[in-house]
């Protein structure tokens, strides 16, 4: 796999509704993808990083990569 999450964290977008951004690192093409996760339905993603997102969704609804300072397990 040559995705993988580096944080993820609470962002508000001009309206101020609350949104998850994610910062992925694809290790194929060293770049870091930045997106939020109503974004990640786009056409503009590639349909791997698409799927690993699904993959790993509830995780990073649940907080597991949130960037708050602490260390999650």
């Amino acid at each position: 796999m040559s995705y993988h999450i580096m944080l993820t964290r609470k962002v508000t977008d001009i309206k101020g509704q609350s949104q998850i951004q994610v910062q992925v690192m694809d290790t194929t093409a060293p770049q870091i993808i930045y997106f939020t996760l109503d974004e990640h339905e786009k056409d503009d993603l590639p349909e791997a990083l698409k799927e690993y997102i699904w993959g790993i969704l509830p995780d990073i609804e649940n907080g597991r990569w949130r960037y708050t300072g602490n260390y999650h397990k």
